[in-house]
């Protein structure tokens, strides 16, 4: 996941990662973007009408994965 690895390098510290990706999320903007080229090429990504604590808890999720391995799903 290249979009993931990109994040993880700008942000190492899960707090410091959910708490961008979340509140960036929730509001989109080109100058805090730290993928510019993607903006550039596909416009900016519109506001996702999500709450903060649901973003985060998406954000944590996309933080601790590891989307390269086979994983069984989740136990509830």
């Amino acid at each position: 996941m290249q979009i993931r690895d990109k994040y993880l390098s700008a942000f190492s510290k899960k707090e410091d990662f959910v708490a961008y990706m979340s509140t960036w999320v929730k509001e989109p903007k080109e100058e805090t973007s730290i993928m510019l080229d993607a903006v550039q090429k596909y416009e900016l990504m519109p506001n996702l009408n999500y709450e903060l604590d649901a973003l985060e808890d998406i954000a944590a999720y996309i933080y601790d994965t590891d989307f390269t391995k086979e994983h069984k799903g989740h136990s509830y």
